[in-house]
C-alpha cells in the first residue's frame, strides 16, 4: 500500500512514518504543508492518507483538505482518510463527519489504536471493494447489482448496501423501489438514512406536511443527524415558510457551526427575510471560514459587504464606521486576491455605498469616481451577469441613469448573441419580445390568461434571465388559476418562477411585487 502522511509536527511525523514502514514496502510520503496536499494527490494514487486537522495558522486544516480532495476527485473511495486531530470539540467532529473521513483519532492516542482503527478501514474497504468502484464510475445498475450480490452472501456492511441501493434507486426514480427500502428500514438502529429517503420521496410527491413531519421526527429522535435540518428547511421553503427555513437552519449552525454550505443557504434566507443583522454575521463568518478552502471567491466579500450596507442604517455612527474599516479591508483583500475587472469596480462602488451611510461624502464621491472611470474603460472585458450586478450597486448609489446604460448595453449584447445563434433571422428579438409582452399584457387586461401566458412565455424563452417578465407572467398564472381553480400546471408554473425569484437579486419594487405573489400564492394554494 502507499501511505501518505499529512502533519505539522516533526515527532509527530516521524512516530506515524515509522509505523507505516512496517505495514508497507514502498516508499512513505510526508509533507506538513496543508497548501501541497492537493497537488501531492494528483500525482500520485494513494491507499491510506493520515490527516492532520490543525496544520498551523493561515493554512488549510484537515476538514479543509478533505473536501478539497473529495469535491475535486483528487482521491476515490477506496482511498483510507484517518484524520488526527488534537481539537475534540462537537463543532469540529460534526465538521469533519459531514465530509466523511473513514475513521478520526484523538490525540493523544496509541499505535496500537491507530492499528485497529487501520485494520477496521482495510476491511471494510477490501469487503466493498466492488461496490465503490462501480460508484465511482457513476454506474447506478452496476452499483444495485453488486449490493445485492453482497447482501447474498451476508456481507458485514448490511446496512450500507441497503443505504446505497436505495439512493441509487431514488436517482434512477425508481421512487417505489426506494420507498420500499426506506419503509423496510426507518426504524432499525443507524438506519437515520431511511427516514431521510422517506422525506425526500414525499417532497417528490409534493406531500409536503408528510416530509415536514418525518424530517422533525428525525431532528427529535437524532439531534446531530445535521442532513434532517438542511431537509426541512427545504421542506419549509417549499412552502414558501422562509422564516422557518431561517430559523431551523440556526439551529444546525449553533451544532455544526463551520458548515459553508449550510452558512451560505442560511445567510441568503436571512437576506429574504430581512433580517439583516444576521445576514451580516453569517456572511462575515463564510468570508473568514472560506479563506483557505474551495469556497474561497470574491463573492464571499461581496455578500458580506451588501448584507452590511442594509444593516448599517440601524447602527449608532460610532460603531457604523468602526465597522465599515473592517469591511474596507475585505474589499481590498478581495481586490488583491481576484485581479478581475468587475471586482475592482464593484470594491470602488460598494466602499462609496459604505462611505455615504456612514456621511463621509467626499471619500464617497472619491470612490464612485474611480469605479466609474474603471468601468468605462473596462466595460467590454466584464461578463453580462456581473454587469447587473454593478448596475445594482449603482442604483443603490442613485447613480440610475448609468445603471440603465449598463443595463441596455447588456440587453444589446444578448440580441446580438441570440441573433447570431438563431442565423441571423431578420426579426428584431428585442421587438418581438417586447411585442410578446405589450400583446400579452393586453390579453391578461381582457381576462384571456391561457393566450396572454402563451405570449409571456415567448417572451421569457427569448429573454430567460428578465425579471420583470418573470414577474408579469407568474401574476397572470396565479390569476388563471383564482379563476379555473382545475388549471393545476398554472399553479406548479407559478411556484417554479417563485423559487427561482427568490434566489435571484432583485431592486425593491421587484421584491415588493414578489412578496405580494407569495402571499397570493399561499392564499389560493391554501398552505
Amino acid at each position: 500500500m502507499r501511505f501518505l502522511i499529512v502533519d505539522n509536527i516533526k515527532p509527530s511525523q516521524e512516530i506515524l512514518k515509522q509505523f507505516v514502514m512496517r505495514l508497507t514496502s514502498k516508499q512513505v510520503d510526508s509533507t506538513h504543508y496543508a497548501q501541497d496536499v492537493a497537488s501531492i494527490c494528483q500525482q500520485r494514487h494513494y491507499d491510506v492518507i493520515f490527516l492532520g486537522y490543525d496544520l498551523g495558522e493561515n493554512q488549510k486544516n484537515g476538514q479543509q483538505i478533505l473536501e478539497e480532495l473529495r469535491v475535486n476527485g483528487y482521491i476515490n473511495r477506496h482511498c483510507i482518510v484517518i484524520l488526527i486531530t488534537a481539537e475534540v470539540s462537537q463543532s469540529m467532529v460534526l465538521a469533519a463527519l459531514e465530509h466523511k473521513p473513514d475513521h478520526y483519532l484523538c490525540k493523544p492516542y496509541t499505535l496500537s489504536e491507530l492499528e485497529k482503527r487501520l485494520n477496521f478501514c482495510l476491511h471494510k474497504k477490501m469487503a466493498m471493494a466492488a461496490i465503490y468502484q462501480a460508484l465511482d464510475t457513476d454506474d447506478p445498475e452496476l452499483v444495485i447489482k453488486r449490493c445485492k450480490h453482497a447482501l447474498s452472501i451476508n456481507t458485514p456492511y448490511k446496512t450500507e448496501c441497503l443505504g446505497i441501493i436505495a439512493r441509487q434507486y431514488f436517482e434512477l426514480k425508481k421512487f417505489d423501489e426506494a420507498k420500499a427500502i426506506y419503509l423496510a428500514h426507518q426504524n432499525t438502529s443507524n438506519c437515520q438514512w431511511a427516514t431521510i429517503g422517506l422525506g425526500k420521496v414525499a417532497l417528490h410527491e409534493k406531500k409536503l406536511n408528510q416530509a415536514e413531519k418525518l424530517f422533525k421526527l428525525l431532528i427529535r429522535d437524532c439531534p446531530l443527524y445535521l442532513s434532517s435540518y438542511d431537509w426541512l428547511a427545504i421542506t419549509y421553503e417549499e412552502q414558501f415558510h422562509y422564516i422557518l427555513a431561517e430559523e431551523i437552519l440556526e439551529q444546525a449552525l449553533l451544532l455544526s457551526p463551520r458548515s459553508l454550505t449550510r452558512l451560505k443557504k442560511y445567510a441568503h434566507l436571512c437576506i429574504h427575510n430581512e433580517h439583516f443583522d444576521k445576514a451580516t454575521a453569517a456572511y462575515e463568518q463564510t468570508y473568514n471560514l472560506a479563506q483557505n478552502s474551495i469556497h474561497h471567491c470574491a463573492d464571499n466579500a461581496i455578500k458580506y459587504v451588501q448584507a452590511l450596507i442594509e444593516h448599517l442604517p440601524s447602527l449608532p455612527l460610532v460603531d457604523a464606521k468602526k465597522i465599515n474599516n473592517k469591511a474596507f479591508s475585505y474589499l481590498k483583500q478581495m481586490a488583491r486576491d481576484f485581479n478581475e475587472s468587475d471586482i475592482r469596480v464593484q470594491s470602488h462602488l460598494l466602499g462609496a455605498c459604505l462611505l455615504e451611510i456612514t456621511k463621509e461624502r467626499q471619500l464617497a464621491n472619491d470612490e464612485i469616481v474611480r469605479g466609474e472611470r474603471l468601468l468605462h474603460s473596462e466595460h467590454s472585458n466584464i461578463e453580462n451577469s456581473k454587469l447587473i450586478d454593478i448596475s445594482l450597486t449603482l442604483k443603490k448609489l442613485k447613480r440610475d441613469d448609468l445603471a440603465s446604460k449598463i443595463l441596455a448595453a447588456r440587453e444589446e449584447s444578448a440580441i446580438y448573441q441570440s441573433s447570431n445563434e438563431m442565423n441571423r433571422q431578420s426579426f428584431n428579438i428585442k421587438d418581438k419580445a417586447q411585442a410578446d409582452i405589450e400583446l400579452g399584457l393586453t390579453l391578461y387586461t381582457q381576462k384571456k390568461y391561457r393566450e396572454a401566458t402563451l405570449k409571456l412565455q415567448d417572451a421569457s424563452a427569448m429573454f430567460p434571465k428578465h425579471i420583470g417578465i418573470k414577474l408579469n407572467l407568474m401574476q397572470v398564472l396565479l390569476v388563471s388559476y383564482d379563476q379555473d381553480k382545475q388549471s393545476e400546471e398554472d399553479l406548479h408554473k407559478a411556484k417554479i418562477l417563485l423559487m427561482e425569484l427568490t434566489r435571484l437579486d432583485l431592486s425593491n419594487n421587484e421584491l415588493e411585487r414578489l412578496k405580494k405573489m407569495q402571499k397570493k400564492y399561499q392564499l389560493i394554494a391554501g398552505i
